[in-house]
């Protein structure tokens, strides 16, 4: 893939790309895979991180980027539940959108898209 122009802090959008991966490998088993992947829809660059960990039961799910909310799969796992809130407010602020998709057991994706140009 050719270099993609983001307008954009570097710093910022660093921490939230560091984060989401970081949660993938916290929230994941041992040895298991963690999958990133870019491409471009229209306008907008899309970043997908997959992991195959614990999952987030579908009735936590639209309170994760919640301040300091945390699922209930992660129980016993070192966290503060203020990443995501930190990163939905980093991509927003550089007129993008991150969701999620996820279930209990099978993992998680979690997408960033951010406008190209």
């Amino acid at each position: 893939m050719d270099a993609i122009p983001i307008i954009g802090d570097a710093g910022l959008l660093r921490q939230v790309f560091t984060n989401l991966v970081g949660n993938a490998v916290k929230y994941s088993p041992q040895r298991t895979d963690i999958r990133v992947a870019a491409r471009i829809e229209g306008e907008a660059l899309v970043v997908d991180i997959k992991d195959s960990g614990v999952g987030i039961p579908a009735d936590e799910q639209p309170l994760m980027f919640g301040r300091f909310f945390r699922a209930s799969t992660s129980t016993g796992i070192p966290g503060t539940g203020i990443g995501l809130n930190f990163s939905r407010h980093i991509v927003e602020l550089h007129g993008g959108t991150i969701t999620l998709d996820s279930r209990p057991g099978e993992g998680t994706t979690f997408t960033v898209r951010l406008p190209v140009g």
